[in-house]
């Protein structure tokens, strides 16, 4: 690859290759408008001068797809180390400044925002009122793309039930989170008297199963007729309100629709089960301002909450 037409990077150079690697990581032109929020046009008018200012081309559009070059596999892997360099520059003054610099992205498990104990509203109020100059991205993911995310560092924080420990990830536990089965009104085991609904009666029950759960959940989920399969709160919560099936839920994310009488727990303790959430980051970023100051506040909320009477 020779950059001789480019002897210089310039600011327009780099806005360039951020949108090429938007572009490779979305895996094509029109995957990657709602991301980048510009017109297909716009994509392909950058991507042409891109070309043209690193004489080669980066990658093959058209009837059969979207397929990047071998140039283009390199330039992407150039254009993200590239990012990555930028990103420590801005980190590194900033914490000679005295202030968080840069970005900083959190994922974390759907249906948290219900969670009383979890209180990441209250870690984002404090985490944000340091001295700081960061762009915050949050992303609601299942687990394995949190984990993913964040071995890519394109998440610095995640926080969740990880059911997979990954190795480049260290893992700090946070709490406890029970999930109990539910079913919906119109199911035939809705109005059963709770001494009524026994082990033999939940087994012939449509089971709708959590994509993402582990190994370790087998035990309870084994025995279960899964019969559909979903990959977030929202969905189980959907299918379990259809009346077609049973599904687990934690409990506060099935208070009020218990309340309303919209869904029921199935009091079957044999096939409840907790998960163990926790906060990952990659393995050595601990000490890195940003990361090492969201950990401080996290550990500061809770602590004060554990002490309040």
């Amino acid at each position: 690859m020779t950059l001789s037409r480019v002897p210089q990077l310039d600011p327009h150079d780099i806005k360039l290759l951020r949108i090429f690697a938007k572009v490779a990581e979305s895996g094509g032109f029109s995957e990657a408008q709602a991301e980048l929020n510009v017109s297909a046009a716009t994509i392909s008018t950058s991507m042409a001068t891109l070309e043209s200012r690193l004489g080669m081309r980066l990658c093959d559009r058209g009837r059969v797809g979207f397929k990047l070059t071998s140039n283009g596999q390199r330039v992407w892997q150039a254009a993200e180390k590239l990012e990555e360099a930028i990103d420590l520059f801005r980190v590194e003054v900033g914490e000679l400044r005295g202030k968080l610099v840069g970005n900083f992205g959190v994922g974390f498990a759907d249906s948290t925002v219900t969670n009383p104990e979890l209180r990441l509203h209250e870690v984002f109020s404090v985490f944000v009122a340091r001295d700081n100059a960061l762009h915050l991205t949050l992303h609601v993911h299942d687990p394995d793309t949190i984990e993913r995310k964040l071995l890519e560092g394109k998440l610095q924080i995640g926080i969740s039930a990880f059911y997979h420990h990954v190795p480049g990830l260290s893992y700090e536990p946070l709490l406890r989170e029970k999930h109990s089965l539910y079913c919906g009104r119109g199911h035939w085991l809705f109005d059963l008297d709770a001494e009524d609904v026994s082990v033999d009666l939940v087994r012939d029950a449509d089971y709708v199963r959590r994509g993402y759960l582990g190994k370790r959940y087998e035990g309870v989920t084994s025995e279960l007729k899964a019969s559909a399969t979903a990959y977030d709160m929202e969905a189980i919560l959907i299918m379990i309100r259809s009346g077609a099936f049973i599904g687990h839920l934690p409990g506060h994310y099935a208070r009020d629709w218990a309340e309303r009488g919209e869904i029921r727990e199935i009091a079957c303790e044999r096939y409840a089960f907790y998960s163990q959430f926790q906060v990952a980051h990659r393995t050595g970023t601990r000490e890195l301002p940003a990361v090492q100051a969201f950990l401080a506040d996290f550990q500061k909320v809770h602590a004060a909450t554990r002490s309040r009477p």
